[in-house]
């Protein structure tokens, strides 16, 4: 049933992402994030009266006595709440963007900079607060942030393809909304850290890291909460290596539209 839950979940954030710039799309993303949101309820209902979750974060580092590199998944706490709580966070998400989308009708938002941004601020509030209320780890953990921030990137990239006039105003727009999009996970992951508050977010005891240009570990380690530290786990992470790999991917599926939108056959051609 997690596992069925986390589909629906990720059905629900790339449906949202693609109803947003494509108005033919947004029944059925309603109908898909309505429907997460129930299965969510219904779970969460018929479930153990208390849940608790034990929170990770994943860094590249070497595991165990591995000589190689490889995903490490690193404790950093443990939530515990009621087990009727955790899908209030996601329902809100759905019934929110369920009435944005509804109310936009068969409109295209004309900065689509600001649906996208939304998107990927409110989902990440979502996802924080499913945390703290002990969801379910395959609900929270796996993929992380990357299951809406793509999404929302998605959104940013096809709406800004179709109303930016230009590759320069298009390639501008998607780099600051890439990097606007991952910012609070940035911001939240310092002070989660600095606070020592545990989830995916806090890197605060984590220091056996790899040095990504020698692929070995930091010597001497990094000393826990040091300038060094937080550039290496929180900053060059969420400020440039992922948006930069997102914009990579969405500059390609930007530039497929734009060209399409410009130099593709006109309404009723063909």
């Amino acid at each position: 049933m997690d596992v069925l839950l986390a589909c629906l979940h990720l059905a629900a954030y790339v449906a949202t992402g693609l109803a947003l710039p494509l108005p033919r799309l947004r029944r059925p993303a309603i109908a898909v994030l309505l429907a997460a949101a129930v299965a969510g309820v219904v779970h969460g209902l018929v479930g153990p009266a208390e849940r608790t979750l034990a929170t990770v974060h994943t860094y590249a580092g070497f595991q165990g006595a591995d000589f190689e590199v490889s995903m490490v998944s690193f404790p950093t706490g443990t939530a515990a709440a009621a087990g009727w709580a955790w899908p209030l966070p996601f329902l809100a998400f759905a019934l929110l963007w369920a009435g944005w989308l509804r109310a936009l009708g068969d409109r295209t938002p004309r900065q689509p900079l600001v649906p996208a941004l939304a998107m990927a601020w409110t989902a990440t509030a979502a996802w924080l607060g499913m945390q703290h209320l002990a969801a379910p780890a395959a609900v929270v953990q796996p993929i992380g942030l990357d299951r809406f921030l793509f999404p929302a990137g998605l959104a940013l990239a096809i709406g800004a393809a179709r109303t930016c006039q230009g590759l320069l105003p298009l390639f501008v727009t998607l780099s600051a909304g890439t990097l606007g999009a991952r910012l609070p996970a940035a911001l939240w992951s310092k002070y989660a850290s600095d606070q020592r508050l545990g989830g995916c977010l806090d890197v605060g005891s984590v220091i056996d890291v790899v040095n990504p240009m020698t692929q070995m570990q930091f010597e001497p380690r990094l000393e826990p909460g040091s300038p060094a530290q937080q550039f290496w786990l929180i900053w060059l992470e969420h400020v440039l290596v992922f948006p930069s790999l997102h914009l990579l991917s969405l500059a390609g599926i930007a530039f497929g539209v734009h060209m399409f939108h410009r130099h593709g056959p006109e309404p009723g051609e063909g």
